[in-house]
């Protein structure tokens, strides 16, 4: 994913969050951080990887290179996850 990819997919996803007061940060390699609010957590990681996933499909990004995902919560603890992407050629 090149810089300017993942800018413009961070744009899509601040759209689609706009509403629900998540504000995101992007840093390279392919890394964006996603600072939630006091009213919104997750279970586990895997609600965590869903909840990438869906968003990506929701903001209309095709994922093809891998991606990390690190949410941010309102305690400022981490936790990362891993989107695995599609290669290229996959995609239709």
């Amino acid at each position: 994913m090149t810089p300017a990819e993942l800018a413009l997919a961070a744009r899509k996803l601040e759209a689609l969050f706009r509403n629900f007061n998540i504000l995101l940060k992007v840093s390279l390699p392919n890394i964006i951080g996603i600072h939630l609010p006091y009213e919104i957590s997750f279970k586990d990681k895997r609600a965590m990887e869903d909840f990438g996933y869906q968003s990506l499909t929701a903001a209309g990004i095709q994922l093809y290179s891998d991606l990390e995902l690190v949410f941010i919560d309102f305690a400022k603890r981490e936790t990362s996850v891993m989107l695995k992407g599609i290669p290229k050629g996959d995609i239709n």
